[in-house]
């Protein structure tokens, strides 16, 4: 298992108290202390008081920026540790530099999901760092760990960017074949419009023609009614007078003209010979 992992933090002061003034010591000692115990923010104030006494201090600048990673003030942190890192002293800012390879991890990695550019940015910038770490001290394991450890992560990183890239493009793509057809429905709604007009218009025409068409029907029927019935009165009429001229004829054609002009013969008076 590796020494230090990409989390840990080394703040116990790696140099005496002759590297920093009598009057601080006392004052720095007790923030170590506090910074063990946790209590990071009676810590950061110690530091700070120190740090007022001694600007130029890389041991307290270097604690100060530690105790703000601590903290998860990862901007603090990278400010405090990048003074550390100017500092002539090789320990301190071998240090430093890891310290800060760490604090722009952090920082980069809590922005994977918000902005993955910079998250590869800040990763990118820790590589650096901890190159940095390995060039005052070679033989950093934990450095060499964790620059592995975070090409990895970069690699990780850029692959996650392409598919959200591929995902957006899949998406643009919906979304502008979602605004054609809206376009496309949009300019088809007139025609649209028209052509059902259109449609109900010939409805209601062949409605008419269907009402037409039954009555006339009805007019056919009813005209056809009339006539048949004219057609049987009129039957009934010649069939009255036909039969009124047959019996006229009949009374002057077959009627016996002897009845017309009987006239009764005397009766006989003689006497019967023979009654059979």
């Amino acid at each position: 298992m590796f020494k230090r992992t990409l989390f840990l933090i080394l703040i116990t002061l790696l140099f005496g108290p002759s590297l920093v003034w009598a009057s601080l010591a006392g004052e720095v000692n007790q923030a170590n202390d506090l910074y063990k115990q946790g209590k990071f923010d009676d810590a950061l104030g110690l530091y700070r008081e120190a740090l007022g006494q001694d600007d130029k201090s890389g041991v307290v600048k270097y604690d100060f920026g530690t105790a703000w990673y601590k903290k998860g003030d990862y901007a603090k942190a990278r400010e405090y540790l990048e003074k550390a890192a100017q500092d002539k002293n090789v320990r301190i800012r071998h240090q430093a530099e890891y310290n800060l390879g760490n604090a722009l991890y952090k920082s980069g990695i809590q922005k994977e999901n918000t902005n993955v550019d910079e998250a590869i940015k800040s990763l990118q910038e820790a590589l650096g760092h901890y190159g940095q770490s390995l060039a005052d001290d070679p033989k950093d394991s934990d450095a060499q760990f964790n620059e592995d450890f975070v090409k990895k992560e970069i690699e990780r990183l850029k692959q996650k960017k392409q598919q959200q890239q591929q995902q957006q493009n899949q998406k643009q793509q919906q979304q502008n074949q979602q605004n054609q057809q809206s376009q496309q429905n949009q300019e088809n709604q007139p025609k649209q419009q028209e052509n059902q007009q259109q449609q109900q218009a010939n409805q209601q025409k062949q409605q008419e023609n269907q009402q037409f068409q039954q009555d006339n029907a009805k007019d056919q029927k009813a005209q056809q009614q009339n006539v048949q019935a004219q057609t049987r009165q009129d039957q009934k009429e010649l069939d009255r007078k036909q039969a009124q001229d047959l019996l006229e004829d009949y009374q002057q054609n077959q009627e016996p003209k002897k009845l017309l002009n009987y006239m009764p013969k005397k009766i006989d008076d003689r006497p019967v010979l023979k009654d059979w």
